[in-house]
């Protein structure tokens, strides 16, 4: 007789849009929700913002010195690039959703995983992702389900909450400037797809990462003030362990350890999100799970 399956792990990661949007409800007060919803595991866009700039800034690094480039990490950016050729090389990455996903489908192997994104980041509509739904079809399937996110505790009940304290990112995936500066020695200057030539021209005698996001409209980095003030202080360490990601196709970020641990299986705690929408049904919330990627900092 063959083994059934083994079931899914059912992750919600939360895009920067939808924390601002829960306000006045904090970051750990939407994930109580999310668990009471059924998610087995909560995780920010943030995780696949730090893959991305510490992969960006080891392919600089590489590169002992060479030209400027374009960091091209929003699907907007990447489309405007393609309206609009530059002479600038151009480094293409695949959005945070993405990222993120990836980097939980790795860490909880073999086990399968369901991705809901809950945000408007034009990159979630990708085959790694499960179901991509906006804030607003979150908050108002909390409300359809009897869950009120402003009731929620503001801690777990000991359990280690995702980190989501920055290292080497900004809002949208592009390296902090003073990060990306100390560990590959450039600088990060935001410009338009028409101005990006111009500013490689500015700074032809240095090499400089260019962010295209505020300009393409980027979801993810719309307001990086707002939600930096949301965020734990910044973290003095890599704030994720090392798994093989790819960030690009056909290349691989640096090897890390995915973790043995998985959450505890219970048929009532399974997310109910289908197609947009949660059960009609009564969800029960789940055990605490205690998970071993990352280390917390919060409550702070």
């Amino acid at each position: 007789m063959s083994a059934e399956p083994a079931k899914p792990i059912y992750v919600a990661i939360l895009g920067t849009d939808a924390l601002l949007a829960a306000r006045p409800v904090d970051p750990v007060q939407l994930a109580r929700a999310c668990q009471t919803a059924g998610f087995d595991f909560v995780a920010p866009v943030s995780w696949g913002e730090e893959l991305i700039a510490s992969f960006l800034a080891d392919r600089l690094s590489s590169q002992n010195g060479g030209a400027s480039v374009i960091a091209a990490i929003c699907p907007l950016a990447r489309e405007q690039l393609i309206a609009m050729p530059v002479e600038t090389p151009v480094l293409s990455m695949v959005s945070p959703p993405v990222a993120t996903a990836r980097y939980l489908r790795a860490a909880f192997q073999p086990r399968p995983v369901h991705v809901t994104y809950v945000g408007a980041c034009a990159g979630a509509q990708h085959p790694d992702i499960d179901v991509h739904c906006l804030p607003e079809t979150l908050f108002s399937r909390f409300t359809k389900a009897g869950i009120d996110p402003a009731r929620q505790p503001r801690h777990l009940d000991g359990q280690l909450p995702a980190e989501r304290a920055r290292y080497a990112s900004r809002p949208g995936g592009i390296p902090d400037g003073n990060w990306l500066l100390a560990h590959a020695g450039r600088r990060v200057v935001e410009a338009a797809p028409i101005t990006a030539d111009v500013v490689t021209q500015l700074y032809q005698d240095e090499a400089v990462v260019i962010d295209l996001a505020t300009a393409c409209r980027c979801v993810c980095a719309r307001d990086r003030i707002a939600a930096q003030r949301m965020e734990p202080p910044r973290s003095t360490t890599p704030v994720l362990g090392e798994l093989r990601v790819p960030m690009t196709n056909g290349e691989t970020a640096l090897p890390m350890q995915p973790s043995t641990e998985a959450p505890s299986e219970s048929e009532d705690s399974r997310a109910k999100f289908s197609e947009n929408a949660l059960s009609n049904g009564e969800v029960g919330p789940i055990a605490p799970f205690e998970h071993t990627l990352t280390q917390s900092l919060e409550p702070w």
